[in-house]
């Protein structure tokens, strides 16, 4: 591991070509085998929306895609903040922005990848400028934006086959709200939105998009580097029991809601296709 990977906080654990990992503070390799991935992606032209570290743009040129591009800002001070306080300041949230178009250049050398990134807000994807692709996925975002399902119809205006989403659905909402779609409005800060399961299909059916499959809800492991630790609590027992196995079995029917309840969080894994009577439509 060279001294440029080594000396950076990562956010996510990507393998690198000399056998080592970028120290992520979550571990999404296992997570990946859960997803259902479309066979457009072997092949195919994708996108990683909102790429960070890039984890998901490498795994998807692991898996055969053709062409990967993944877009982020550049500027943070673009990110969809309720207040001043939540944008925090704009130099530092350039310089972090700048850190982390870099680590997914070390990453990307490391690896010797061919995935491209360009700096873009997810509501400036354009088929005009950016074309149109086989696969469109998206890890963990919506809960960060202010206009979730504006987003969405980004995505499905550039989305030629499926997209593919890896979000973040509140399970305490899907415990006590199972049915009914709902959002635990500004959870934490830098969240906007943390909605329930049947909430997220109901974001995509506004959107424009048909869902073709909802896997199993997972749970997403900690890398070596940790930022969270649970306060000594029920809570902290419950997650401490489960971690262990969750790190070889993400989706443990029992154990992943467990978890889930733990940190009151679980990753959806989600796939859809645009609808065919908006799909020529530009949104917005």
């Amino acid at each position: 591991m060279s001294t440029d990977v080594r000396g950076r906080s990562w956010y996510h654990t990507i393998d690198l070509a000399d056998g080592t990992s970028t120290p992520g503070v979550f571990d999404h390799r296992v997570v990946a085998t859960r997803v259902q991935w479309p066979e457009g992606l072997r092949g195919g032209r994708c996108l990683d929306v909102g790429t960070c570290d890039g984890f998901w743009a490498f795994e998807m040129e692991r898996r055969g895609a053709a062409e990967v591009v993944a877009v982020d800002l550049d500027d943070d001070d673009r990110l969809d903040g309720s207040s001043d306080d939540q944008r925090g300041d704009a130099e530092a949230g350039s310089a972090h922005a700048t850190a982390r178009g870099r680590k997914f250049e070390i990453a990307r050398a490391a690896r010797g990848s061919g995935a491209k990134r360009i700096g873009c807000s997810v509501y400036d994807l354009d088929p005009d400028v950016h074309g149109r692709f086989d696969v469109v996925f998206c890890g963990a975002l919506l809960l960060h934006l202010r206009d979730p399902v504006g987003a969405l119809e980004r995505m499905r205006a550039v989305c030629s086959g499926e997209l593919v989403l890896l979000e973040c659905v509140d399970a305490w909402l899907d415990l006590v709200a199972p049915r009914v779609p709902c959002a635990h409005l500004s959870p934490i800060v830098d969240q906007w939105w943390r909605v329930n399961s049947a909430g997220l299909r109901q974001l995509l059916t506004i959107a424009g998009f048909d869902i073709v499959w909802v896997g199993r809800p997972l749970f997403a492991p900690f890398g070596s580097w940790r930022q969270w630790r649970p306060k000594a609590s029920a809570r902290s027992i419950l997650y401490s029991l489960a971690a262990p196995v969750l790190r070889r079995h993400p989706d443990a029917p029992v154990l992943a809601r467990v978890a889930g309840l733990a940190l009151s969080a679980n990753l959806l894994p989600v796939r859809a296709r645009p609808r065919s009577d908006v799909a020529g439509r530009r949104a917005g």
